[in-house]
């Protein structure tokens, strides 16, 4: 009998603990339901990725003076060292492959002045480079590849005019060790002499592996003359067959 009464009761009388609970509950799940969600402002914009930001920094930079401080910090000759290092034409035809290098563009580089030429292939930085790549054929006859830089687009890397010449020279069949000679110059002449970019050395360091006496030629005057040029293999400078002291004396001869 009092197990059925309390059992009543149990019914009848909800403990303390129960109805709050319950009121909790539901006040709980009413709050989350009416609960406003946060929404993002019309102009709020989700943060840069650090790829996206050096890109957008590349898009902006200014290419033409980006070109200007790699080239020059290897392209920084005095007067003397120009002089001394300089190579006439006497000393140029000592070496069949300088000349032809030579020779080969200068012709290149009245073309391109007599040209229509398309300013989109430079449209980054709006300055041109012209290279030629010698390579020697099978019978000892020698070819040459040209080259221009292209800037078509900026993210994806610029194309060096050397770089250009080299993969012509594989597109037609050389082999690696076929390359003899490279020749480059800025055809405005606000750098001279024009010597490879840090990227195109990279190529050649690889290159000499299969050459090893590539020889590179810069053209130290700015009006192009052609009747002077600067020589470097291996990264080195090489001075002209001709010595200094002996071409010295014989300018003092000449001037006596």
């Amino acid at each position: 009998m009092r197990c059925f009464q309390f059992f009543c009761n149990a019914l009848c009388s909800p403990s303390s603990s129960s109805a709050p609970r319950a009121k909790v509950t539901f006040q709980e799940q009413a709050d989350v339901r009416h609960e406003p969600e946060t929404e993002k402002e019309p102009d709020e914009e989700a943060p840069a990725s650090l790829k996206d930001r050096l890109l957008q920094r590349l898009t902006r930079m200014n290419t033409q003076e980006l070109l200007h401080r790699i080239r020059r910090n290897i392209s920084s000759f005095s007067v003397n060292d120009l002089e001394d290092l300089s190579w006439d034409w006497e000393d140029i035809s000592t070496e069949p492959d300088v000349a032809f290098a030579v020779v080969e563009l200068k012709e290149f580089l009245t073309e391109w002045q007599e040209a229509d030429t398309d300013n989109f292939w430079q449209r980054k930085s709006h300055k041109v480079v012209l290279a030629v790549v010698v390579c020697a054929r099978d019978d000892g006859s020698l070819v040459a590849m040209r080259g221009m830089n292209t800037e078509v687009s900026l993210p994806s890397g610029s194309l060096c005019a050397e770089r250009a010449g080299i993969a012509r020279a594989a597109t037609e069949l050389f082999r690696a060790d076929a390359i003899k000679a490279i020749a480059v110059i800025d055809p405005s002449g606000d750098i001279a002499p024009l010597w490879p970019c840090e990227v195109c050395q990279s190529w050649l360091s690889k290159l000499r592996e299969q050459s090893p006496r590539i020889t590179v030629v810069a053209f130290p005057n700015k009006d192009h003359d052609f009747q002077r040029i600067v020589v470097r293999r291996n990264g080195k400078d090489v001075r002209p067959p001709t010595s200094v002291s002996t071409r010295t004396s014989l300018k003092g001869v000449e001037k006596a």
